[in-house]
């Protein structure tokens, strides 16, 4: 089980780390661009993990505690089967689409547990 502030933590650490640096600079407003995207990530973390946190579903499925720790475990456990092999892409304001891959979540899940 893992906090919600230990989520916020470890995805704004995952965010700095593994997606901030393959931000391009070298393009036109390219300085400008990776600056509103990290100032926009770091606004959505805080504003959804706390959205869907609160979300009774997760409640109901055994995936938060009464004192609203996240099974984050349980929930990777059951991603991990739903990636496929060649990703998953997400549509990112600012930058365009990014693919995701199950190590991905991995590594997100290892950053939130050493917040």
């Amino acid at each position: 089980m893992v906090t919600i502030n230990q989520i916020e933590a470890g995805a704004a650490k995952y965010i700095d780390a593994e997606i901030a640096p393959k931000i391009p600079v070298n393009v036109p407003n390219g300085q400008l661009k990776k600056i509103a995207f990290l100032a926009g990530a770091a606004y959505a973390v805080r504003k959804n993990v706390h959205q869907y946190a609160g979300h009774p579903m997760l409640a109901q499925l055994g995936a938060v505690d009464e004192k609203g720790n996240i099974d984050l475990d349980g929930i990777l456990e059951a991603a991990r089967g739903t990636v496929p092999a060649d990703g998953f892409p997400v549509t990112v304001p600012i930058l365009g689409e990014l693919t995701f891959f199950a190590e991905d979540l991995e590594r997100l899940a290892t950053y939130i547990k050493e917040a």
